[in-house]
């Protein structure tokens, strides 16, 4: 009994040791790439649409290999191997853990193409994979030849069934796709394949009932639970399409778009997700240059970053985003402007809300500017056309009021007749900074009410807004609207 109790322990501790080491295997990445006699290689993964270099090797083994290894497994996504100089490389899928350890592979240097010859071993991911690209060249030659071939055809009814044949093949891809994520579910290809089909809209849909059904069923076949898909392309792409082309670009429009695309990730509660989802959202929302857009920025920052749930941040960076927020949100579009009172070029106050206008360009300029110029010219001959409609420019001149003289000339010799103004260093380096002016010239549309309507827009958007605003058709002589 001891003797069967201590072989069982034995055989217990020996399993538990090659468990521990399998776990602690990491990853063993071989790649022989024939005919490249350099001894740079890299390994380098996806990460939504940025590639990031993982590892560098700078030698082969005696068998002409790279062989890249460490101790954690890497995490599953697109990778792919580039070579020096041209940084030629091909793409390859890590689906598991599994594969890491056993996955050999090969190809062949030719022209500028390393995937002709490319072969992997080791991988059932990967091996499906790339069955199915050979599958769809197959699929796209054949469409070709058909093409052709109905081209040539003179016989309508041998023309009509090359036809039908070649209608035929979209329901031959779609039964091979189907059939491989059905057989595969756990396999990365299967899930990068399901995440890419497009909704099947109803043939008997069209026009908008045809757009609303696309977008309703969008993210039907994305999977939001599995995190290898953010290290790869295809969430990045799926989120902009969403955000950009299926969503009205309007501020309110688009928060609620990004709001969807959040609470999609919080539902799954995968931590990884999470964070991928919500930075790039706010990175995206940071560098829009759709107009009013901040908005955005500002309602992720607020709800997800300063109420303290983007535990990833670092505290540095998480000041630097709310202290944005502090900043942009007074100046949001349909916000009414901060309170301004200046002095004009005679000396005399004047408050912005005090200005009685259906519309009020806030105009941000300064006498040595060369761009203020040309800008300052256009705005003169916008608002000469359309001042007797209700439209002012507040203008604001970048000298102090110890330099007002400088503003004077520039104001006569461009015939700025609007509203023009200046003051104490104090007083114009408060409205600068209440209005967030880095570099002029900068210009502000308000409505009858001082909320902001449009900003960071130059002279001809102005006037495509006033004449869309005024309602004033171009090319006739009848204006609606127009003053008595």
């Amino acid at each position: 009994m001891n003797s069967l109790f201590k072989t069982l322990t034995v055989f217990a501790f020996a399993a538990l040791v090659a468990i521990q080491a399998q776990a602690q295997e990491g990853y063993k990445i071989r790649v022989k790439i024939e005919g490249y006699v350099s001894d740079t290689c890299i390994l380098a993964y996806r990460l939504g649409g940025k590639t990031y270099v993982k590892d560098e090797l700078s030698s082969k083994n005696i068998n002409g290999e790279f062989v890249f290894s460490g101790k954690e497994p890497l995490k599953g996504g697109i990778y792919l191997i580039s070579t020096k100089p041209k940084n030629n490389y091909f793409e390859f899928l890590l689906g598991n853990d599994a594969d890491q350890t056993k996955m050999v592979i090969t190809t062949k240097l030719e022209g500028e193409d390393l995937s002709k010859h490319l072969k992997i071993e080791g991988s059932d991911d990967n091996r499906v994979f790339l069955e199915y690209l050979k599958f769809l060249a197959d699929t796209r030659d054949k469409h070709g030849k058909l093409a052709t071939s109905i081209t040539a055809e003179t016989d309508e009814a041998k023309k009509k069934k090359l036809q039908e044949e070649r209608e035929g093949l979209g329901e031959v891809v779609k039964k091979y796709q189907q059939n491989l994520i059905k057989t595969y579910p756990k396999y990365l290809c299967a899930s990068l394949i399901a995440a890419s089909l497009a909704p099947d809209v109803p043939k008997e849909l069209s026009g908008v009932m045809a757009f609303y059904y696309f977008r309703n069923h969008f993210w039907d076949t994305y999977n939001w639970s599995d995190p290898r898909l953010i290290r790869t392309s295809i969430l990045k792409e799926k989120m902009d399409y969403w955000s950009e082309k299926l969503t009205v670009q309007a501020p309110d429009s688009v928060i609620v778009a990004v709001e969807y695309l959040m609470q999609k990730a919080l539902k799954v509660g995968n931590k990884e997700v999470i964070q991928y989802v919500t930075t790039e959202l706010l990175n995206t929302s940071a560098t829009s240059k759709v107009v009013c857009m901040d908005a955005v920025y500002v309602f992720l920052a607020e709800k997800y970053y300063c109420s303290g749930k983007a535990e990833w941040v670092d505290a540095a960076t998480l000041g630097k985003i709310c202290e944005n927020v502090e900043r942009l949100k007074p100046l949001l579009c349909n916000a009414y402007a901060p309170k301004i009172r200046l002095k004009k070029m005679d000396g005399m106050p004047i408050n912005l809300y005090d200005v009685k206008a259906k519309f009020t360009a806030i105009y941000f300029w300064d006498t040595d500017c060369d761009k203020c110029d040309k800008t300052s010219d256009k705005l003169v001959a916008v608002y000469n056309k359309y001042k007797s409609y209700g439209f002012e420019v507040f203008g604001i001149c970048g000298q102090t009021w110890s330099e007002i003289g400088k503003c004077q000339k520039k104001v006569d010799e461009k015939k700025m007749t609007f509203i023009n103004t200046s003051d104490e260093l104090s007083s114009l380096a408060a409205v600068k900074k209440m209005y967030d002016i880095k570099a002029e010239p900068f210009l502000f549309l308000l409505d009858e009410n001082k909320r902001i309507m449009w900003k960071r827009i130059d002279s001809h958007q102005l006037e495509d807004i006033l004449r869309r605003e005024f309602n004033i058709i171009t090319g006739e002589k009848v204006l609606k609207n127009a003053p008595e």
